[in-house]
């Protein structure tokens, strides 16, 4: 797939591992003008405490954070700041922890409707404390919406940025390829939600089936 730029936007990657597996969540952020690498770095360090502070109540202590990536997705040579994660960041929660296909999907909502409007991530390191009967997880919900719910505006967890949705591409082609945007857009989140409480299956973050 071409590149396709996304101005005064950054691509933030949250890399972990679990069960000697590399997996990661990407979330994406805008700013007023293009990202200086001071930036880059500022929002780096908001990230890696983000996830101290709240990413890590829920997921399991299997879970470790390796680094936080963010690249400047104006154009192909932007700059890009990687900060490593402290010794021992590790999810908080104790207990034996599903298998790393086990995942719960949480969705990020805009003003704006549509596929090109919305993003998600899926949680990694769910435990089986947090499983009910029939593979649901309704009471851990709200605390994976509460630990998102950080980096809207009113969170705090942000010094500077503004999360966003970005969409790279608008519909398919006749043989199904999904359709580069000349010039990327980006719109703000404006709310978290989990569209229902089943467990879902991420098979790539099975051990050694990728990242």
């Amino acid at each position: 797939m071409p590149f396709v730029p996304v101005p005064n936007a950054v691509l933030a990657e949250l890399r972990m591992t679990q069960d000697s597996q590399e997996i990661e969540n990407t979330l994406w952020f805008r700013f007023e003008t293009d990202p200086t690498s001071v930036l880059l770095e500022q929002l780096a360090a908001d990230l890696l405490q983000w996830w101290i502070d709240s990413y890590a109540d829920i997921c399991s202590d299997e879970v470790e954070l390796r680094e936080v990536v963010c690249t400047d997705q104006s154009s192909a040579t932007g700059p890009q700041a990687s900060l490593p994660a402290p010794i021992g960041a590790n999810g908080n929660l104790t207990g034996n922890t599903l298998p790393n296909s086990n995942s719960l999907t949480v969705s990020f909502r805009t003003n704006n409707r549509g596929r090109s409007f919305r993003g998600r991530n899926y949680i990694a390191g769910l435990t089986v404390g947090v499983v009910v009967e029939n593979n649901a997880v309704p009471g851990y919900m709200a605390s994976v919406v509460a630990a998102y719910e950080t980096l809207l505006p009113s969170g705090g967890a942000l010094t500077s940025g503004t999360w966003v949705v970005a969409s790279r591409f608008s519909g398919v082609d006749g043989d199904g390829k999904p359709v580069p945007r000349v010039t990327g857009v980006t719109t703000p989140i404006t709310s978290v939600v989990i569209v229902d409480s089943i467990v879902d299956s991420q098979r790539r973050r099975l051990p050694g089936r990728g990242k």
